[in-house]
C-alpha cells in the first residue's frame, strides 16, 4: 500500500524544461560548447545543472570542466532562471488540484535536480509549499538522477521523521523523464510516468504511465 508520494519538480509540477534547456544555451555559449535541442532531449534532460553543464563540456572539449568554471555557470544560471521566475512560469494543469487532493490523504515530498531556492520559489508563489514535508534538491546529493541517492535519501528522510514505515516499495514517484524514473525505480520505488517531456513509450518502466498529469487521480496513485 502506497503511503507516502514523492514528485520531481520540473516538468511535473511546474512546465519550465524548455527554459532550462534555452538557459543551458545560453550560459554554454560563450565558452564555445554547443548544445542541440536533440542533444540536451536525449542525453541531459532529467540531469541536474552541475551533470548537464559538465557532461556537455566533457562531450565538446574532451577535457573535464574546471570546479571554478562550473560554479559561475551554475550561479549564472541560477540568476537568469530566477528572472525568468518572477515573469511567472506556469504550472501544468492538474498539478496543483492533484497536490491538493494527495495532501490530505499522505505525507508528500520533492526530489529534484532543480536548486532548491528555485523550488522553494515557485511553490511559494503558487501557494504549495504547506503541502511538502521537505524537499531534497540538487545540493542535498552528490549525483543527479539517474543516480538513485536522491531518492534513497528521501526514504531516510520519511522514516527519520515518522513519516512512513516499511521500504521503499511503498512509496509512489511521480516522474516525466527517463532518468527520474529509473532512479525511483533503482530505489526499489513505485513510479508513475507522465507524458509531458517523452513519448509514453520511453517511459515503459514505469510502473503506470498517463499522458498528463491532469489525468491522475489521489485514487490511481494511492492504487499502485
Amino acid at each position: 500500500m502506497i503511503s507516502s508520494v514523492i514528485f520531481d519538480f520540473n516538468g511535473v509540477i511546474i512546465d519550465d524544461e524548455t527554459v532550462h534547456r534555452d538557459l543551458f544555451v545560453e550560459v554554454l555559449s560563450p565558452w564555445g560548447i554547443p548544445l542541440s535541442n536533440e542533444d540536451y532531449e536525449r542525453l541531459y534532460l532529467g540531469m541536474d545543472d552541475r551533470g548537464c553543464l559538465s557532461s556537455a563540456w566533457m562531450a565538446a572539449r574532451k577535457t573535464p570542466i574546471p570546479e571554478e568554471i562550473l560554479r559561475t555557470l551554475i550561479e549564472t544560471k541560477s540568476d537568469l532562471y530566477a528572472t525568468r521566475m518572477e515573469q511567472g512560469l506556469p504550472l501544468y494543469e492538474g498539478a496543483a488540484a492533484l497536490i491538493e487532493e494527495l495532501a490530505r490523504s499522505v505525507p508528500l515530498s520533492i526530489v529534484s535536480g532543480a536548486l532548491r531556492q528555485e523550488i522553494e520559489s515557485a511553490l511559494s508563489k503558487n501557494g504549495l509549499s504547506s503541502h511538502f514535508a521537505f524537499i531534497i534538491s540538487a545540493e542535498d546529493t552528490p549525483r543527479g538522477k539517474p543516480d538513485p541517492s536522491g531518492y534513497r535519501l528521501a526514504h531516510e528522510e520519511l522514516v527519520k521523521r515518522g513519516l512512513h514505515k516499511g521500504g521503499p516499495e511503498g512509496i509512489a514517484v511521480v516522474e516525466d523523464s527517463v532518468q527520474g524514473i529509473d532512479a525511483a525505480k533503482d530505489a526499489g520505488m513505485k513510479a508513475i510516468g507522465v507524458g509531458h517531456t517523452y513519448p509514453l513509450s520511453s517511459l515503459s518502466r514505469a510502473d503506470r504511465t498517463v499522458t498528463h498529469i491532469r489525468n491522475l487521480s489521489a485514487g490511481i496513485v494511492l492504487s499502485l
